[in-house]
């Protein structure tokens, strides 16, 4: 049913007389064509720059939850007397389990 209503509409040819009113059209106003081409810049410009910002926020977030589970991980692990940190390892097995 919604094949027979949208199949003549897209299966009618272009008519001939409406090529020549839009020839005609830009033959008189000769600036419609930069006007329409801003147009149509304006959203493709608006969508690149909300793609590039996602990806960059997205990367931002992913360094700050790797930033996280990090200052997770060495809030349990104790540090030598020399301030470095022993390895993770070492910590969890303890040193005198074998």
């Amino acid at each position: 049913m919604l094949k027979d209503k949208c199949l003549p509409a897209i299966a009618n040819p272009i008519n001939q007389e409406d090529i020549h009113r839009f020839t005609d059209l830009i033959d008189e106003n000769p600036w419609l064509i930069p006007a329409t081409v801003m147009l149509e810049i304006i959203p493709i410009t608006v969508v690149a720059h909300g793609f590039w910002k996602n990806r960059q926020l997205k990367k931002q977030l992913q360094i700050e939850r790797e930033r996280t589970k990090q200052l997770q991980i060495n809030r349990f692990r104790p540090s030598h007397h020399d301030g470095q940190p022993r390895p993770l390892a070492e910590h969890l097995h303890g040193p005198f389990h074998h």
